[in-house]
């Protein structure tokens, strides 16, 4: 009964930290991940975003002629907790 009670709850912890990642507002990630993208410059305009409980995922659009888009992915440093980091998953395309 206890060992019910305790992954019930667990289970219930984990569905509100994943719905965190997903509705919460998100600006300090989203200037994590344009900064990762396109450094001190600045990027052109944000062309895509999609949010999932395990990470946040970004294209920017780097340059205008050539287009230029990067794709970054920013993830938790744990599974739903920790701070996010930011790496670029393709190069500029």
């Amino acid at each position: 009964m206890i060992l019910r009670r305790l992954v019930s709850t667990l289970l219930l912890i984990a569905t509100g930290l994943g719905l965190y990642n997903v509705y919460a507002d998100n600006p300090e990630v989203v200037k994590l991940a344009a900064t990762t993208a396109c450094g001190t410059a600045g990027c052109v305009r944000t062309l895509r975003t999609h949010r999932t409980p395990m990470g946040h995922d970004f294209e920017f659009q780097i340059s205008v002629e050539p287009q230029r888009v990067v794709e970054v992915h920013c993830a938790r440093a744990y599974v739903l907790l920790g701070s996010f980091a930011c790496e670029r998953v393709k190069p500029a395309r």
